[in-house]
């Protein structure tokens, strides 16, 4: 896929279907993790992929209250050490915009009890969990949703 239409296509997906992904597919989002830049190259963080259908079932019921979530086959659990969530970021945008480009449909999930998430992934106290992300093959095409023109989003040489 060029990566112009994989910017044009990515839309956040909230209806699953329960195929499994691939481990070839799989690998190439580890990878893109992996590529993404970091301040100082520090990699700060640890990417957690659950696959266990009873995890990421407590994951929905117990942590984040929205069913879709646990009809995705993949639940990606970005950890990273405390104050370097942007870097986080950076790497599961790379790690979204692979899926896109793999078929996947992905949704970022920021609502969620970190706390619990902790608890049943084992993540050490030391550690963040700024986001949560689905990944899976999409049942349904989500909507096109209107843009804001980009005279209203880009400045140049001011506000």
């Amino acid at each position: 896929m060029e990566f112009s239409d994989v910017l044009r296509t990515r839309r956040a997906v909230r209806s699953y279907r329960r195929d499994p992904v691939p481990q070839d597919k799989l690998d190439r989002l580890k990878e893109a993790l992996q590529l993404a830049p970091s301040g100082n190259n520090r990699e700060p963080y640890r990417f957690i992929f659950v696959l266990d259908p009873a995890k990421r079932e407590r994951i929905a019921r117990e942590a984040c209250h929205q069913d879709f979530i646990k009809d995705a086959p993949v639940i990606m659990a970005a950890c990273c050490e405390k104050g370097y969530s942007f870097d986080t970021a950076i790497a599961v945008d790379h790690m979204v915009l692979a899926a896109t480009n793999e078929g996947l449909g992905t949704c970022w999930i920021g609502w969620f009890e970190r706390d619990v998430v902790r608890r049943i992934l084992n993540v050490p106290d030391n550690m963040e969990i700024p986001i949560l992300v689905t990944i899976g093959y999409k049942a349904v095409e989500p909507e096109v949703k209107p843009r804001k023109p980009i005279e209203e989003l880009v400045g140049i040489d001011a506000y």
